[in-house]
């Protein structure tokens, strides 16, 4: 029954943004697999991978791996920060990146927002900075709302984030772009974890060259999967 209902909210998700993207540039997918693993319960490692497609999924856009480290400042506030390398037919770029997160449940519901600074750079040398291409500077803040369907392993959630471009002009801060989210994720045995998600990011570019994209996505909790295992291993043993 469960697996029917994740089935029928992938194909209402997909008939519905199928026609909206109709009205924009360009409709582009990522898949993200990753891998996280809790030490205890202040501090969290994770890494990722993302590959994109951009034109309607008929060419590469860049692949990128990711490495961060959170720390549980309390139970609903969390620090991050981590690094990104990217890299495209035409460019490669590094990313380091911090913020902070708020993260509380309320029974059914996760209420979770952030703010992220960015930087951004094709490469660190200070010439290449100064003459070429600066870097640049990105402070990102997501709102969302999550929502565990009862009696089963489906979250449904959704966010707005904001991207705002640090400048050294005359107008120091600048609006990039917004983001407005929708997905799912499933939970399966072992800290495995399916889901897709789309979003828009409605851009203040001249050309506005907004974008839809469907994110797919799998992620291993390593530290789930070994607390399932030993569970399994203590019921045997108990029989």
């Amino acid at each position: 029954m469960i697996k029917k209902q994740l089935l029928c909210l992938i194909i209402l998700f997909l008939f519905a943004f199928e026609g909206l993207c109709q009205n924009y540039t360009d409709f582009q997918g990522r898949f993200i697999p990753s891998v996280s693993y809790r030490i205890n319960d202040k501090w969290k490692i994770a890494g990722q991978y993302r590959y994109s497609l951009q034109k309607d999924f008929q060419e590469f856009r860049s692949s990128a791996a990711q490495f961060d480290i959170e720390y549980n400042i309390t139970e609903t506030i969390s620090i991050e920060t981590g690094y990104r390398f990217t890299t495209s037919f035409q460019e490669d770029n590094h990313r380091l990146f911090g913020g902070i997160k708020y993260d509380k449940k309320f029974n059914a519901f996760r209420l979770f927002s952030g703010i992220k600074y960015q930087f951004t750079t094709g490469s660190f040398d200070s010439r290449y900075m100064k003459y070429f291409e600066r870097p640049n500077h990105t402070l990102r803040e997501k709102i969302g709302l999550e929502y565990n369907i009862p009696n089963s392993k489906i979250d449904l959630y959704t966010s707005a984030e904001l991207f705002l471009r640090l400048a050294e002009d005359e107008d120091p801060v600048k609006i990039n772009r917004a983001r407005y989210e929708i997905g799912v994720d499933y939970k399966f045995k072992y800290g495995n974890t399916f889901g897709f998600s789309f979003f828009y990011d409605d851009r203040t570019n001249p050309r506005k060259t907004d974008r839809f994209v469907l994110e797919t996505k799998y992620s291993l909790s390593i530290d789930d999967m070994l607390k399932k295992i030993r569970k399994n291993k203590q019921k045997k043993t108990e029989e």
